[in-house]
């Protein structure tokens, strides 16, 4: 297949670029203009492109079988990221509306999930978020980038996978915000044996080409994440022992974590109305979607594509902080 990989010089979307090669697929990836060009091979078409305010974007569909979504700002105000995510997305897919391109592999976030309505397990069954603005920017703009992506979908029949990662991560982007907060050389770690929904970077990008490859992916989702036996406290003790940052690891029961932050939102309404501003980790609804003790489940991943995680957690642990790639099954 040639694939076009939006979001191409992402961290996400460079491991998605090379595992499209090491699968014998033809990429052409979109790069911002002012980014450099990753060290890919020259087989790797380039296409430069803002997808906020470039005119021209149909040409980038011309000989394309598939598409892979990446695109979307994860940092920056609320304005920003809506730009960046939501309208960047309207206007991609009106210019693969006017292609002959059909298939399309959108990469979500668990964020889109209502949490206060997840139970002891957060599958494909759980509710959506329906008030988005009680939340942070990033949830704001990936579940109105969701939206957008169903609502084309459903018009121009394209065949739809949509993925929704947990936490993502890998060399260089190892700090999570399930692992709590850091202040200076204490670790915070709310709820210390809280399960963490991980998917490492290149178990990430193997799932998502496994599912632009398999027909069974067709008009599917699926949560993707390696597995949640990762507990914070292992996950913390090792990113404080492997990235020299060795401090303090200090357990809050995540009951009085929440607690806190509903009693400074009381507070804030009390004092200030609806023009009182919390940090994420005073706001409950923001603090539940980071912390809360559920499980998760990939069953459905696993049923349908026959996926499990190319590499295990401890090769992902060696790579991160070690500068390679994991090594593990091909």
């Amino acid at each position: 297949m040639k694939v076009l990989v939006s979001g191409g010089g992402g961290f996400l979307g460079r491991s998605v670029v090379d595992r499209l090669l090491e699968r014998g697929h033809q990429v052409r990836a979109i790069v911002r203009p002012s980014s450099p060009r990753p060290p890919w091979p020259d087989t790797v078409e380039v296409f430069r492109a803002d997808l906020r305010v470039q005119e021209d974007l149909v040409s980038a569909f011309d000989g394309v079988d598939a598409v892979l979504h990446l695109a979307a700002a994860t940092s920056g105000n609320e304005d920003i990221q809506f730009a960046s995510t939501v309208v960047a997305t309207e206007r991609f897919l009106g210019a693969m509306a006017k292609s002959t391109v059909k298939r399309l592999v959108h990469v979500s976030s668990l964020v889109v999930y209502d949490w206060s309505k997840a139970r002891s397990c957060m599958d494909e069954s759980t509710p959506l978020e329906n008030n988005p603005y009680a939340m942070g920017g990033y949830t704001i703009a990936k579940i109105w980038q969701e939206r957008v992506v169903s609502r084309f979908a459903k018009k121009h029949s394209w065949d739809l996978t949509i993925a929704r990662p947990g936490f993502i991560w890998g060399q260089g982007h190892a700090q999570i915000a399930g692992m709590g907060r850091q202040f200076g050389r204490i670790y915070l770690l709310f709820g210390p044996l809280t399960r963490l929904p991980l998917s490492h970077v290149d178990n990430c990008a193997d799932c998502l080409v496994t599912a632009i490859e398999n027909p069974a992916a067709s008009r599917e989702i699926f949560n993707v994440i390696d597995s949640d036996d990762i507990r914070v406290w292992r996950y913390v003790k090792e990113y404080a022992r492997r990235s020299g940052q060795r401090g303090l690891l200090l357990p809050l029961p995540y009951r009085v974590g929440l607690g806190v932050a509903q009693l400074a939102a009381l507070t804030s309404r009390t004092l200030f109305g609806a023009k009182g501003k919390l940090p994420s980790l005073l706001t409950p609804r923001r603090f539940e979607s980071q912390f809360k003790p559920i499980r998760f489940s990939n069953r459905k991943l696993k049923s349908i594509l026959n996926w499990k995680p190319r590499f295990s957690f401890d090769d992902c642990l060696t790579a991160s902080f070690n500068a390679e790639r994991p090594h593990g099954e091909g």
